[in-house]
């Protein structure tokens, strides 16, 4: 009996996790520019380099990027190779930002805690009509 109420708690969690509060969002370079620290950037440069930047991992100055973060050279791959550089914000093509949304995180905690109750009411429903 206690499984059953383990795995109808560990399931929504689960969910929740998997489907995240966060997501990536397009951003232009005077937005960069507006939003240092703000959350993890990915970017791409004119010849389809990706790299990626923590929070606190860039800064920009004198129009280029500057910062230590990780690079990989195609879509494919994974970022594994360490970067500490500079990039020139004419190179960049494309930036995405991690941003919260607060929308999708309420949604999910409700329908968390909806989904918890009601499976919970209907183990103990299916116990009291089995006795």
């Amino acid at each position: 009996m206690c499984k059953k109420y383990f795995i109808s708690i560990l399931i929504p969690s689960l969910l929740i996790h998997l489907c995240s509060c966060y997501s990536m969002r397009k951003i232009t370079k005077d937005e960069l520019k507006e939003r240092i620290g703000d959350g993890e950037i990915v970017l791409w440069t004119n010849d389809s380099t990706y790299y990626f930047f923590n929070e606190t991992g860039y800064k920009i100055s004198n129009d280029s990027l500057f910062g230590t973060g990780f690079v990989k050279y195609n879509e494919d791959s994974d970022f594994e190779e360490f970067f500490e550089g500079t990039i020139a914000l004419k190179n960049i093509e494309m930036i995405e930002q991690d941003e919260l949304n607060p929308v999708t995180t309420t949604i999910l905690i409700v329908g968390g805690i909806l989904l918890v109750v009601g499976v919970g009411l209907f183990i103990a429903f299916v116990e009291a009509v089995s006795e």
